[in-house]
């Protein structure tokens, strides 16, 4: 069974509205008065990178004896600097242009080098729409449902062989990564070919993450949220012996009867008591992640609590390799820049790049790339995110100083799930309520 429509039309033009340039309170805390988000405050953790990796023969990263990258305090100065601020990116107009409905669909991806574009159904099945035709390629309801949080969720095409990976919750509710060969021409899934590389237990229906990527080291780098209900009960997020709360970094291919493979140069790989998967930690529900393909830098939209949606970017070598490696991004000691559970520590974590509140209906952050494809001339290097609740979409310019951000309403889509690249980066909208959308120039 296709796609429910194989439809095209332009849906709603925002264009360039901006909504803030506004830096943060006296007191260090972010403003509050008549402004929408925030950056840090005066004091800032940020990621200092201490070397760089190459990828070996086989895909995972050759090192030297120095870590890729460590965190340290910087003290961001609290007086104007006098050198001059960085040119503003132009703002964009944007439109969004409808490729098709979907069932609940949840996230977009593509097989590289190929113009298709890979639709995620919550439900369990993936759809490959063209210009021509949609047609589903993998069928897997028989192994999970679309129940809250829970169901198909996330897709990731290996760089160099004809693998896919999907996220999924099993019907027993926990998180499974499973491997499926690809036929080259057709893009189809070789439904005998199904191969379990990790699975991880939910304590809980929510938080389950569900993103799967690769990145510019050609290793899979898998979202997990905390465990779920609320406020970190487990306090899993902190916890380096739980994959809960956390992005694992591994070799997905089975090598020597092992379902996959830890790379020698994860973080805690020498660690007593840690999971040697792990890349980074402190996530309270890492729905989407992604590398940014010029710079390897790592944003992460991080869904909130009960105040602050967050957006994270952890900077990577100048090899592009690097980014996040072992970094703390401070759940659950921390929500946004505000503490939150008093018995976490909350040494050496990780401030986030932008926060935002849950006034005016807004609930639940939905990343997050940035824009480097054709269609939007405008768009490139900013970063593009939205809110579930509102279906408001912004894009965040990254050149602009952290303590003044400057975000941009550029359109609005119900029910938004995810903003991702597709193929020739250009960007995408997914509604959880049907719409996917290509985001092109008003």
């Amino acid at each position: 069974m296709a796609a429910r429509s194989h439809s095209h039309r332009t849906l709603i033009v925002i264009g360039a509205l901006t909504l803030v340039a506004t830096g943060c309170g006296s007191d260090g805390s972010p403003g509050t008065s008549g402004s929408f988000g925030a950056g840090p405050p005066t004091s800032v953790t940020t990621p200092v990178v201490a070397t760089t990796a190459t990828p070996s023969s086989n895909g995972s990263a050759a090192t030297t004896d120095v870590p890729i990258a460590t965190t340290t305090p910087t003290t961001t100065p609290t007086t104007t600097p006098t050198t001059s601020r960085p040119a503003e990116l132009p703002a964009p107009a944007v439109s969004l242009y409808e490729i098709g409905q979907f069932d609940q669909p949840v996230h977009v991806t593509s097989r590289p080098g190929d113009s298709t574009v890979y639709v995620v159904e919550q439900s369990g099945r993936v759809v490959a729409v063209t210009d021509l035709s949609s047609e589903v390629v993998l069928d897997i309801r028989d192994l999970t449902a679309a129940r809250g949080e829970r169901g198909l969720l996330g897709l990731a095409f290996h760089p160099t062989a004809d693998l896919a990976y999907v996220d999924y919750t099993s019907n027993a509710g926990n998180t499974v990564v499973d491997e499926y060969a690809v036929d080259p021409n057709s893009g189809a899934f070789d439904p005998s070919s199904r191969r379990e590389v990790l699975t991880v237990a939910q304590p809980y229906s929510n938080h389950n993450g569900g993103q799967l990527a690769f990145g510019p080291d050609q290793l899979l780098y898998i979202g997990l949220g905390d465990g779920g209900s609320g406020g970190d009960p487990g306090r899993h997020a902190l916890d380096l012996g739980s994959r809960l709360g956390k992005i694992l970094r591994i070799d997905p291919v089975a090598d020597g009867g092992e379902p996959f493979t830890v790379p020698a140069d994860n973080p805690f790989v020498a660690t007593a008591g840690a999971d040697p998967t792990i890349w980074a930690y402190g996530l309270r529900n890492p729905w989407r992640f992604s590398f940014d393909g010029p710079t390897g830098d790592l944003w992460i939209a991080d869904v909130g609590q009960d105040d602050w949606e967050e957006i994270n970017r952890a900077v990577a070598a100048e090899n592009r390799l690097g980014a996040g490696r072992g970094a703390n991004f401070g759940w659950s000691a921390i929500e946004g820049f505000e503490p939150f559970n008093a018995d976490q520590p909350s040494d050496g974590a990780l401030d986030p790049l932008f926060v935002y509140d849950h006034r005016d209906g807004r609930c639940s952050v939905s990343g997050g790339a940035v824009a480097r494809g054709e269609s939007v001339p405008d768009l490139q290097g900013w970063y593009v995110f939205g809110d579930y609740c509102t279906g408001q979409i912004w894009a965040l310019d990254p050149t602009v100083p952290p303590s003044e951000p400057r975000v941009i309403e550029i359109a609005r889509l119900d029910g938004l799930a995810e903003i991702a690249q597709g193929p020739d980066g250009d960007l995408y909208a997914v509604s959880n309520a049907g719409t996917v959308a290509r985001l092109i120039a008003a």
